[in-house]
């Protein structure tokens, strides 16, 4: 079966259906049309006329027009699902939270609150697992005290026969066994899905002029590309967004022809890279379609989802109150209320102290979110270091109000003030009188941040091919807008613009995550045997303890099995004797053995660690009598000690052994190696 077949055929809509659900910031219904498809009626809550109408084209239940609200009435259904759009980020980790007026969870929580369905799933981009970590707990909190289990997981959905990598944070609320569903073997390319499109030339194609391929190359030099941002016929597309279906960006999705001409893709192609079926027919004129699909959950992606919540709603098993709690703990549940608001959007005020009339220090504060939103760090900025910040960013974009973002300049547009001219432009426009002497803090204060995450573009050459060879705090050097971040900039505001900071920082990283040394490492589940699950006494002890077996072992431990772990309150609360025994470990007795012990069939390494709170690194003599008691040992040995902090850390490690590894949980991608001549491995015996 080719791919048009299969989206044609698995996302047809029956004539029967044996649950209702509704659909909370529907959008064009792509999360509906998976579920319609798996049986289960949907009815959208959608603010978009021409989202709301394309929901009502194409499914069979209704789609209502209506900016959602805490007074909004709902039917009872069995099935709560949506899209909530997350509240935007703020500065320093401090969340506007429950009181910012644009986030959607106010408004999802009470829809569960009003329906009480028997499950309920959202959707989200993945940043909500760590830019918004702290709010994103804060509302599984409030989803657990409503007596629901509530689960989560980052899916990919190319895993789900999508041709294309696409993140999402899947949460789900119920009250029995829910399973997420099971990647597919098989990913699917662009070339199977586009097949013969992806060779055609319709009439209304759009190429790339020289000019824009010009464009184009400057973008993926700024970016660093390695590979071409064309679409490649033998592998699954990268992400549709908004920013690279509608604007034209050097990271627009275009399709490479056999003659060299470059062209956009269609509408229609995109829906087939999002699994739109070809009979589903979007509304609206071209731009708001290119909007509705990069949108849109992918609707194949909504159907392996809705299959799951159906097996789960065909099942009579439904756990009791209390054991709901006891499978939510640890975490305990804290009850807080969603106060009601007015739908005036509460921009965090950066610089409380400024003096600056009200449009003024609207338009930086509005500049500061941006930056912000697009991970430069502000936890070491005085205020007034971010209200320079703020003024630069905009003398460098050429916005002086807050209506203007559309028309931020760019480089290559011929605008790209030099120091001197950007505090000159700042006096103009800013209410502020700074010294034009002071030109090189622009550089080495104002815009360093910006500069070092690559948001901004230095050593812009304005007068002369001879001062090419200038040095870059040379004053004839100007700063610019790198093209990679034009559309994120031009759009501040709109529907979807988190969600597209999300995406563009999944491809580019941020400079807060590279300057807290956070790095993106393959993990692979811990073994524990028979399925068990592990109960651990409260203390600091039992909890690096969770973390060497949630955090270091997926990372470092090549697939290893738990073979040994202790309690304060059972000694033995894992030991799987016989293993050890096969592997000729030393006698077992509480008192010799380290923390935990794990081992990697893959590597035939044994994992002894030490998980230091108050005592017990690996030291030099610790680390002979190890080698003494698993001298037998048919496995080769790896000696790690782990810490909770740095700052333990720093206590005992004068006293750490040489040829050992040490890991610390407050910096779970990386390890420190104590000498020898080989990094995380065994040593000869």
């Amino acid at each position: 079966m080719t791919f048009t077949e299969r989206i044609n055929m698995e996302l047809a809509i029956p004539n029967m259906f044996e649950y209702e659900a509704i659909d909370l910031f529907a959008g064009c219904g792509g999360l509906s049309l998976g579920f319609e498809a798996c049986g289960i009626r949907t009815m959208g809550y959608e603010m978009e006329a021409d989202y709301a109408a394309t929901y009502r084209t194409n499914l069979a239940g209704d789609c209502h027009c209506i900016r959602l609200d805490t007074n909004q009435k709902y039917p009872k259904v069995s099935v709560v699902i949506g899209g909530p759009p997350c509240q935007p980020f703020s500065v320093g980790g401090k969340q506007l939270g429950l009181e910012d007026s644009r986030d959607g969870f106010p408004i999802f929580v009470d829809a569960i609150e009003k329906t009480d369905p028997d499950i309920w799933i959202f959707e989200n981009v993945r940043g909500l697992l760590y830019r918004n970590k702290h709010y994103f707990d804060e509302v599984l909190t409030k989803l657990k005290s409503m007596n629901y289990i509530v689960e989560y997981q980052l899916l990919n959905v190319v895993d789900f026969g999508v041709p294309q990598n696409r993140e999402r944070l899947i949460v789900v609320g119920h009250r029995g066994n829910f399973h997420f569903p099971q990647a597919e073997k098989h990913k699917v390319t662009v070339g199977e899905a586009l097949e013969e499109m992806a060779f055609s030339i319709p009439e209304d194609s759009k190429f790339l002029t020289p000019s824009m391929d010009k464009y184009v190359a400057n973008y993926e030099k700024a970016s660093k590309c390695v590979t071409p941002r064309d679409l490649h016929l033998d592998r699954p597309a990268r992400t549709l967004t908004c920013r690279n279906l509608a604007g034209a960006t050097g990271d627009m999705q275009r399709i490479r022809l056999p003659d060299g001409r470059r062209r956009r893709i269609t509408v229609r192609e995109a829906a087939r890279l999002q699994s739109f079926p070809d009979s589903f027919k979007f509304q609206g004129a071209e731009n708001s379609q290119y909007y509705q699909v990069g949108n849109a959950v992918p609707p194949l992606f909504a159907h392996a989802i809705a299959k799951s919540v159906k097996e789960y709603l065909k099942s009579e098993s439904r756990y009791s109150s209390s054991e709901i709690l006891y499978r939510n703990l640890p975490e305990q549940t804290e009850l807080f209320i969603f106060e009601p608001k007015d739908d005036t959007y509460a921009m965090p005020d950066f610089i409380p102290s400024s003096k600056k009339s009200s449009h003024i220090k609207k338009v930086i504060n509005e500049a500061l979110y941006i930056i912000n939103s697009l991970g430069i760090p502000f936890e070491e900025l005085t205020e007034r270091r971010l209200e320079k910040m703020g003024m630069s960013f905009l003398t460098v974009l050429d916005v002086k109000r807050s209506n203007q973002w559309k028309d931020a300049k760019q480089s290559g547009d011929g605008w790209a003030p030099l120091s001197r001219e950007i505090i000159k432009y700042i006096n103009q426009n800013f209410e502020e009188d700074i010294s034009s002497g002071s030109y090189d803090d622009i550089r080495r204060k104002d815009l360093k941040l910006l500069t070092v995450a690559g948001i901004i573009e230095k050593g812009i050459i304005k007068r002369s091919e001879n001062i090419s060879k200038a040095s870059t705090n040379n004053p004839t050097r100007g700063y610019a807008l790198s093209p990679q971040y034009t559309f994120i900039v031009r759009t501040y505001g709109s529907k979807g613009w988190e969600d597209e900071v999300d995406e563009l920082l999944a491809e580019t990283g941020s400079l807060r995550d590279r300057l807290s040394g956070i790095r993106k490492i393959d993990t692979v589940p811990v073994t524990i045997p028979g399925g068990k699950i592990l109960v651990f006494t409260p203390g600091e002890h039992n909890d690096l303890q969770k973390a060497v077996i949630e955090e270091f072992l997926p990372r470092y431990g090549f697939d290893a099995e738990v073979l040994y772990v202790g309690d304060t309150a059972d000694k033995f609360l894992l030991l799987e004797k016989v293993k050890l025994e096969k592997l000729s470990f030393f006698k077992l007795t509480h008192d010799e053995l380290p923390d935990v012990v794990a081992y990697s069939r893959k590597k035939n390494w044994l994992f002894l660690i030490e998980a230091v709170h108050s005592s017990g690194p690996i030291t030099s003599l610790r680390l002979e009598e190890l080698k003494r008691l698993t001298k037998e040992c048919s496995a080769d040995i790896v000696f790690v000690t782990a810490f909770l902090d740095r700052g333990t850390f720093r206590k005992f490690a004068p006293d750490i052994a040489w040829e050992t590894e040490v890991w610390i949980a407050d910096a779970p991608d990386h390890l420190i190696h104590f000498d020898g001549e080989k990094f995380l491995g065994p040593y000869k015996k």
